[in-house]
């Protein structure tokens, strides 16, 4: 400290002022650096994503959507919800369906109650994407839903690639209060994902017991065709 001391009484006036300006450079630099440290890494505060909700730009809007889906901000599900319903361009409609489930699964859920087909179809798209298994969700609203959603339903179901699920068509193939085409359509499923063996007991029983001519007769015809394959 003796040296310091004796070093600056040594300088000059001017040489001084020039230290001091090092000094106050060097205080800046060191206090710059220390906020760079502080805020290195930090993010915006939720608030900040919600309001972004709203942006009309297509591409600042969309990442907030899944911002808040990734953070699980329950807050932003009544706007999420406006934007899946109101929102004209399907890959923001998307992307609110994914981020409602992602927040709050029963929600989504609820949502496919809706009659507006477009948002519907995303839902159920938006529900598989988020977990295979809630192809199963799907299966149980099966009896409730209308033709073309039931033909949307075993798509998807067919894609699954689970044993499970294909059980689950053949219980709609059998299903005697289904319509014949919803019914055959679940039957060709069943009949490409299960082996014959396992299958042929019951298109026999539906040959002979079922109470719609029209089945009687598409369960013999894919009875004959299984075991051409075989051949």
């Amino acid at each position: 400290m003796d040296k310091l001391k004796k070093f600056y009484n040594g300088l000059s006036k001017q040489r001084k002022i020039v230290f001091w300006v090092c000094i106050g450079i060097f205080v800046i630099s060191v206090t710059r650096i220390s906020v760079w440290y502080a805020t290195k890494g930090s993010s915006p505060r939720p608030g900040y994503y919600i309001k972004k909700l709203s942006s009309e730009d297509p591409s600042e809007k969309k990442f907030a959507i899944y911002e808040v889906g990734r953070s699980g901000l329950k807050q932003a599900l009544p706007e999420l919800e406006k934007i899946l319903k109101e929102d004209t361009a399907p890959d923001i409609k998307r992307a609110a369906a994914w981020s409602i489930g992602n927040v709050d699964k029963e929600k989504m859920i609820s949502l496919l109650e809706t009659t507006e087909k477009e948002t519907k179809d995303i839902v159920m798209e938006a529900l598989l994407k988020l977990d295979r298994n809630n192809i199963y969700i799907l299966l149980k609203r099966f009896p409730s839903e209308d033709v073309a959603t039931k033909y949307k339903i075993l798509y998807w179901a067919e894609k699954s690639k689970d044993r499970g699920v294909y059980n689950e068509i053949l219980k709609i193939g059998k299903e005697k209060t289904e319509s014949p085409v919803i019914r055959k359509e679940a039957l060709q499923i069943a009949a490409k994902n299960i082996p014959f063996s396992e299958l042929e007991s019951t298109l026999w029983n539906l040959y002979y017991n079922d109470p719609e001519k029209e089945m009687r007769e598409f369960s013999y015809t894919l009875i004959k065709e299984l075991k051409d394959k075989k051949k």
